[in-house]
């Protein structure tokens, strides 16, 4: 199927001569047909080229579920609760989180479960493991966020979202700055250095970040995920948005990656060069989640918490079933509990996942202070 992605590229750059980085990406992830995502054959996991948190172990999804409860109670109990997951990878997370939602009756009714997948395979996918695990009727798909109703109660979450959406290179000269963009290589692809596609993508960038940056160094910046923060907090009347992601605040997020490695290649469970697979790899970067901050508030979005994935998970549940596998592996030298153990471990571990992935919450219609205030400094639990 790269072919046709490759064939897209070819009528592309034989119109317009260059590809700003964001157009080749969006391209080769989400050509309608043969984009990586949207490949019949796409799939997640052993068999796939990444893995992400859910697929690692259930624990996660039962974590998110835990933490939307809690919103759910700071909310007011509503019924209908609309809960909202944007691009539900192979269905996982969904059955996870419903699977945990099932021990309250009464939150288990009022939700309302939505999945934005504009990938026809994988709703495929997700829809087939919604309805084995038996939980057909409470989940409705829409291909876009904007076929979404607004004025929603509620809380939106994402996993692994935003470092999929399409970015610009940059880079930083003596007096100015320069973006890199795609150009033909006979059979393959290469950069090529040229003017600002838009002078406005360097208002996605702090200033502080820009004033640390030096000449010859280099950062990204996402239109699109300044958009889909705001379209998300305009579909919300009264809520949370809940972000787990690859990323940093800036400037740490864009100084790490200053020498331009701030996208990466995934194939095979292998990271590769970006020019090579094209529309058989994933293609990802680090999201800025200070941009997310900034953008969310012209949606009425406000920021009452930034930890790591550790620190979520730690204070929604993890270590209580963690010191439970612990107990019964020593008591009943069961193996499975072991198993199970090293697999939950992966997702916590500062030197594993959990440390990679940040967590940010917003809120809409709530007073945020007070909320900040409850949240504390090292975790995410919502409860007194």
């Amino acid at each position: 199927m790269s072919a046709v992605v490759r064939e897209r590229l070819a009528e592309l750059l034989s119109a317009q001569g260059k590809l700003t980085f964001a157009e080749f990406m969006d391209t080769a992830l989400y050509h309608p047909t043969a984009g990586y995502y949207n490949r019949p054959e796409m799939t997640i996991g052993p068999r796939g080229d990444f893995y992400t948190s859910p697929m690692v172990h259930p624990i996660f999804g039962a974590c998110v579920a835990r933490q939307v409860w809690q919103m759910w109670n700071l909310l007011g109990k509503p019924d209908p609760f609309f809960v909202l997951e944007m691009g539900a990878g192979v269905g996982t997370m969904a059955v996870d989180f419903l699977r945990m939602a099932e021990r309250d009756a009464a939150f288990y009714a009022a939700v309302r479960y939505h999945i934005v997948e504009q990938g026809a395979a994988l709703r495929g996918k997700q829809q087939a493991a919604v309805e084995g695990a038996g939980h057909g009727n409470k989940v409705e798909w829409f291909e876009t966020l904007q076929q979404v109703p607004w004025g929603q109660v509620g809380v939106i979450f994402s996993n692994e979202l935003f470092d999929a959406l399409p970015v610009h290179r940059l880079g930083k000269t003596d007096d100015s700055y320069v973006e890199f963009y795609i150009a033909a290589d006979g059979g393959g692809y290469r950069e090529t250095a040229g003017e600002l596609s838009d002078p406005n993508l360097l208002k996605l960038v702090d200033a502080e970040t820009l004033e640390l940056l030096q000449p010859g160094e280099r950062f990204e910046v996402c239109p699109a995920a300044g958009e889909v923060i705001e379209a998300m907090g305009s579909l919300l009347e009264q809520g949370f948005v809940l972000t787990i992601d690859y990323g940093n605040l800036a400037p740490d997020v864009h100084l790490r990656h200053r020498k331009g490695t701030g996208v990466r290649a995934f194939w095979k469970q292998k990271l590769v060069e970006p020019l090579e697979q094209v529309g058989e790899q994933d293609l990802t970067a680090d999201l800025d989640f200070s941009l997310l901050i900034r953008r969310g508030e012209n949606a009425g979005l406000y920021e009452v918490g930034f930890t790591d994935q550790m620190h979520f998970l730690g204070g929604n549940g993890f270590l209580q079933k963690v010191a439970e596998l612990q107990k019964r592996a020593r008591e009943k030298m069961d193996l499975m509990a072991d198993e199970e153990l090293h697999k939950m471990l992966a997702l916590f571990m500062p030197q594993s996942l959990g440390e990679v992935f940040k967590v940010l919450i917003q809120v809409k219609g709530l007073e945020a202070a007070q909320l900040k205030e409850k949240l504390g400094a090292l975790t995410f639990s919502l409860d007194e």
